[in-house]
């Protein structure tokens, strides 16, 4: 968390001196012709995928309905499921601003990701007592997040752009858990958390029209992202 908070700490300084630098480019150059924009990016470290990567499945009791999916003669040993090693989906934004002057764009964005991880069951056989781990489902994670978003463009060329984005909204964490087996455990919660994005800084490269860009920053779109964007 230090060496994070360092980090940010340094981006800080940078986002800093790069506005100072560029605010005077802003407000002299001559390209203002877009009015919209949209994009997709993709993000790695979002809130939400920090959150679900320290908290902890919601341990579910196991049903003996699972049962007839295994073996004759076999029994649950544990009644609580355990769980495997979780595969991401990294975090994958939508997003639009109007500009309502030279520098401001409001908007926002609305981004996904998520979590799923194969649910076992561990079953001992009743005449010899051996033990076995069988598979029983799917245990998933769900995030939905709507963040409106207010856009800055310290500079904005023909080709090239730098900016920062603010942005402050909620998040809808779902978890589920299902057994393979029909009538089985069947298990959902969803939760309401607010959230919020900070791009310290985003580069922006190429036509007048349509161009890359990567941020770096803090929050639900990542501490890192790259996407592209259609101005018009």
């Amino acid at each position: 968390m230090c060496i994070i908070m360092g980090n940010i700490k340094k981006l800080l300084f940078v986002f800093v001196a790069l506005m100072l630098t560029t605010t005077v480019h802003a407000q002299t150059h001559k390209y203002y012709d877009t009015k919209h924009e949209v994009g997709v990016s993709v993000g790695v470290g979002a809130n939400t995928e920090i959150i679900g990567a320290i908290g902890d499945i919601t341990e579910i009791i196991a049903t003996n309905v699972v049962l007839p999916v295994l073996t004759a003669g076999w029994s649950l040993e544990n009644q609580k499921y355990s769980y495997g090693d979780a595969t991401y989906y990294p975090t994958i934004s939508v997003e639009y601003y109007y500009h309502v002057n030279k520098v401001i764009g409001l908007g926002g964005f609305v981004a996904y990701n998520g979590m799923s991880r194969d649910m076992f069951v561990t079953v001992k056989n009743d005449n010899d007592n051996t033990r076995k781990t069988e598979k029983s489902g799917v245990a998933k994670r769900h995030n939905l997040s709507i963040i409106p978003t207010a856009k800055f463009d310290w500079l904005r060329k023909k080709n090239f752009g730098m900016y920062s984005k603010l942005g402050v909204g909620v998040s809808f964490l779902n978890e589920s858990q299902k057994d393979d087996a029909a009538g089985g455990t069947d298990y959902s919660d969803t939760d309401m958390v607010f959230n919020f994005q900070c791009s310290l800084l985003g580069l922006e490269v190429g036509s007048q029209t349509i161009r890359g860009f990567a941020e770096v920053g803090v929050g639900e779109q990542g501490m890192l992202s790259a996407g592209l964007r259609y101005k018009f």
